[in-house]
């Protein structure tokens, strides 16, 4: 697997990684809008309840706070991943803001580029390439060439990505997707089951038994694994300590973080980034 650096002094706004290897990654959601575009081998990807195998050249945009997962692929698979904030357009993205109808209509897309024109996979697949190409030489003004190519993603989805037609959530599946927004927000932080619980209104038992029934691991398990997940990002991409990486990743005990660590990849912190030292 290979990560490539983060946007230094642009925060959790803008990732991207070529991903080697098979990987999967459980039913989960996150603040950042995503773009998938397999390179190499073949990728199951699961999102509004419909599956599909993305062969060489073909993408899926996934919007923000949308619940998806990753399944097992190819051994020989690469993909190219790039997770972008859209804060980064501005202020009017925000909760309430002017650029809120860019994500609402970004919901009502079509995720998948089998589904797309050939022009449209196309451009995607040349701006995917960019944005990492930037992203990961860093030359002059490279921000702003980032938030750039992001504005051109945005123009290209919401006019020439078809519109679908999605059921009606249902109200256990609105709840619950409701629950893992507020994670995604959340789970760096000191977040506990009650105010999740709180925050849709169940007592804690009666929320810790519907999370477990619905996602079928615990709420304490979903949470480890989300910040491991950020753990892993921020040991291959970030020349910091492991401390620091303890604390920004949700934990706030290094003994524990180690201890967790270790428990989920076999290896500490340490090992891990050492294994994975050559990719930076």
């Amino acid at each position: 697997m290979e990560y490539k650096a983060e946007l230094k002094n642009w925060p959790y706004q803008a990732k991207a990684a070529v991903m080697h290897g098979n990987h999967p990654f459980m039913s989960h959601c996150h603040q950042e809008m995503e773009l998938i575009l397999q390179k190499r081998g073949a990728l199951e990807v699961t999102a509004s309840d419909e599956s599909l195998r993305l062969e060489p050249g073909e993408l899926c945009l996934i919007p923000p706070f949308h619940s998806h997962s990753i399944g097992m692929g190819s051994e020989d698979g690469e993909r190219l991943a790039i997770l972008l904030d859209l804060k980064l357009m501005g202020k009017g993205m925000e909760e309430g803001g002017e650029g809120r109808w860019i994500r609402e209509e970004i919901q009502n897309r079509q995720m998948f580029s089998r589904y797309w024109s050939p022009r449209t996979v196309m451009r995607m697949r040349e701006i995917a390439e960019e944005i990492y190409r930037e992203y990961t030489q860093k030359g002059y003004a490279w921000q702003l060439a980032v938030k750039t190519y992001t504005d051109e993603l945005l123009l290209l989805a919401v006019r020439d990505i078809p519109k679908v037609q999605r059921a009606k959530r249902r109200e256990q599946v609105s709840r619950i997707q409701d629950i893992l927004e507020y994670i995604a927000l959340h789970y760096c932080e000191a977040i506990t089951l009650g105010e999740c619980a709180d925050h849709v209104g169940f007592n804690s038992a009666y929320f810790s038994r519907y999370f477990s029934k619905c996602m079928g691991v615990t709420f304490q398990e979903y949470i480890k694994k989300l910040r491991i997940d950020r753990a892993k990002w921020l040991l291959m991409t970030e020349n910091i300590s492991v401390t620091e990486i303890c604390y920004q990743s949700g934990f706030r005990d290094v003994k524990t973080f180690n201890k967790l660590f270790k428990q989920e990849c076999g290896t500490s912190p340490s090992g891990f980034r050492k294994e994975n030292d050559g990719w930076l």
